[in-house]
């Protein structure tokens, strides 16, 4: 739930006459603030309270008793309509004349319409309780908020570092699962004395992220070191990889693209599951977390299958994220939902595959298997995993890659050797023992006080017995099941021509479709929130006649709704506009993608004003009567802050 959808629940639920709401958080400041613009829509007072500041303001006519009965006593003698914000008083609900005072307050409160808000990091509440106050959790920050945290920890003295939309994008998706104030210091200590863009922001900023697991003994955090560059081959792989890291964007959500579920790589022993699964972490931007499926199993009763809850909630907090879950084979081997005979990895398997199927969170599981025959059925159908893989051994091709890789990481120039006759040569060796014949080469070299040679490749090589040669059986049996079931991750090389091929001729397409504008591309396909952000980004300064005059092709433009100051609704920004419209624009402003500049009066003709007055400033009270505010539509903030124009509302306007 974004923040805008709870700040409406909120609304709603005071407005109903929910006396007593828990607000489960630990970002009290943000929220405060949140509360106070709510109050104000409202038309509420809000008076705030704590152990140490007491009641905020305070009454002045009367002497607030001390402690957390004293205030409570007190607020009968507030004036009605008024919101009280109590922080931390999940300390004292353990107290009975606490928790026998707020159940005497709960008729008084509905009839003077006031709501207490409990604001804590927990919701511990006494039974009695329990029917009488409402528990709300207050979402993290979303991808719109923490835009605003970034803009606001980019340096204004260095205007070089200027970041494209999906660059932006990537940053902000890097801090997602963390607080406001957490992701404001990732982004100050990440950003601090760089002059630009580049890859090794994201390991950095999703590092910070570390934090979130300690405590947990069931997942591993792991730094993203290695990226698709250490990975001999497996073009296939790194190509669906690659198209499944966009699907995660903002725009890829406002287009209806749902979030990738994950992976399943199959295959030989030591040929770059692994670090396959690192490689997408880094690809992705996400925290890599492994879950070591063994530690879930407890002997008491039902503490594997919350052992497995506990992990998939963590998940869901810190995403997004990618759930790695290494030989899961091994773990799931020879299950059957009717024939086992356990009952507890029975109720995990279960679990986990509902939870692979229904979870909505962008959190992306990448699995390995070195014998997927061996998995239940119904794991490799489709819809918990997005795909299957099988990794094979590498071909003349992808050796070559892997010789180069592993000298290059050793500080080693693979011109100087005959890579071409070792990756010959080479054939049936996994890339683990290509990689082992490099590290022996080098320090058989180093123990003689010798640079190494083209024989010493050569010989570690013969020393080398592949797995290839001791599983043969093995390996042909797991090619044979793979070949009608997976895709493969290697792609052939006749496959290869005929996409090239492919490439050659969709450039010449692509060329003749970018003559026409981008949103209108994604206008004419339905996609009209896409084709408005694309608008405003490629005109800039967009008058809203402008807009409508554009957009009137593709959808319905004009009708009976208004948007409007939600802290003033008599304050209209545009009128006689349809409600698809209004949504759209008041979900952008509302969300920071695009934002309200003032306008001068002079710049709008004549025949472009509405029927009723303009103002040429923001009045600091309410106006009696409506007016017209002339604004204009851009992509970047106002140099002094949007304040009161960063907040819409639609209105259903009468006839005439």
């Amino acid at each position: 739930m974004k923040t805008s959808d709870i700040l409406q629940d909120l609304n709603r639920r005071i407005l109903a006459g929910y006396s007593i709401l828990l607000l489960r958080t630990y970002e009290e400041q943000r929220w405060e603030e949140h509360l106070s613009d709510l109050a104000l829509d409202l038309e509420r007072g809000l008076v705030t309270w704590s152990e140490t500041a007491g009641p905020q303001p305070p009454l002045d006519q009367f002497d607030t008793p001390p402690g957390v009965l004293g205030f409570l006593s007190l607020i009968e003698k507030y004036p009605s309509d008024h919101l009280f914000l109590l922080k931390d008083l999940h300390a004292h609900l353990s107290h009975p004349e606490v928790s026998r005072k707020l159940r005497d307050l709960l008729p008084r409160l509905k009839a003077t319409r006031k709501t207490l808000l409990l604001m804590s990091p927990v919701d511990t509440l006494p039974v009695e309780l329990m029917k009488d106050v409402t528990i709300l959790d207050l979402p993290l920050p979303g991808p719109d908020e923490f835009r605003g945290v970034l803009r606001e920890s980019l340096s204004p003295d260095a205007p070089e570092f200027a970041l494209s939309p999906r660059e932006e994008d990537r940053l902000v998706q890097a801090v997602l699962g963390l607080t406001q104030e957490e992701a404001r210091r990732a982004f100050a200590k990440v950003l601090q004395g760089t002059d630009g863009f580049n890859e090794e922001l994201f390991p950095r900023l999703v590092a910070e992220k570390r934090h979130l697991i300690q405590g947990s003994n069931l997942l591993e955090f792991f730094d993203l070191d290695e990226g698709l560059g250490d990975i001999g081959g497996l073009d296939g792989l790194k190509e669906w990889v690659q198209q499944r890291a966009n699907a995660f964007s903002p725009d890829a959500k406002s287009r209806g693209i749902s979030n990738p579920r994950g992976v399943l790589l199959a295959g030989v022993q030591g040929c770059g599951k692994s670090l396959s699964a690192r490689a997408i972490a880094r690809i992705f931007g996400f925290p890599l977390v492994r879950l070591d499926i063994g530690a879930l199993l407890e002997s008491s009763r039902g503490g594997s299958e919350q052992n497995l809850r506990d992990v998939l909630r963590l998940m869901e907090t810190i995403a997004p994220a990618i759930l790695w879950l290494e030989e899961i084979d091994k773990a799931f081997a020879g299950f059957d939902d009717e024939a086992s005979n356990d009952a507890t990895m029975s109720r995990l398997v279960g679990r986990f595959l509902t939870w692979l199927q229904e979870h909505q969170a962008p959190v992306f599981v990448v699995a390995t298997a070195n014998n997927v025959a061996k998995l239940p059925p119904e794991m490799l159908r489709r819809g918990r995993f997005d795909e299957l893989f099988f990794v094979d051994l590498p071909n003349y091709h992808e050796r070559l890659d892997i010789y180069r890789i592993h000298l290059a990481k050793r500080g080693w120039k693979p011109e100087k050797f005959d890579l071409d006759s070792l990756s010959d040569q080479s054939e049936g060796y996994s890339g683990a023992e290509i990689e082992q014949v490099v590290n022996s080469a080098i320090i058989e070299a180093h123990a003689q006080n010798r640079l190494p040679t083209q024989a010493d490749f050569a010989a570690a090589r013969e020393l080398t017995v592949p797995l290839s040669v001791t599983m043969e059986d093995e390996i042909f049996a797991l090619r044979e099941w793979a070949r009608t079931r997976c895709r493969a991750a290697t792609l052939d090389f006749r496959v290869m021509q005929v996409m090239e091929d492919e490439q050659r001729k969709g450039e010449f397409v692509d060329y003749e479709l970018h003559e026409q504008p981008k949103w209108m591309q994604f206008a004419e396909h339905g996609q009209f929130a896409s084709a408005m952000q694309a608008f405003i980004e490629m005109y800039d300064n967009v008058h809203w006649a402008k807009l409508l005059h554009e957009f009137q092709p593709y959808f319905e433009t004009k009708g009976d709704y208004g948007l409007v100051l939600r802290s003033d609704p008599k304050i209209a920004l545009c009128i006689r506009i349809s409600r698809e419209l209004v949504d759209m624009l008041g979900e952008y402003i509302d969300g920071r993608r695009i934002y309200l500049h003032p306008l001068e009066l002079s710049e709008v003709p004549l025949a472009e004003r509405p029927s009723i007055p303009a103002i040429e400033k923001l009045p600091d009270q309410k106006v009696d009567r409506p007016v017209w505010y002339p604004t204009k539509l851009r992509v970047i903030p106002p140099r002094e802050g949007s304040g009161r124009l960063a907040r819409v509302a639609r209105i259903r306007m009468g006839k005439g």
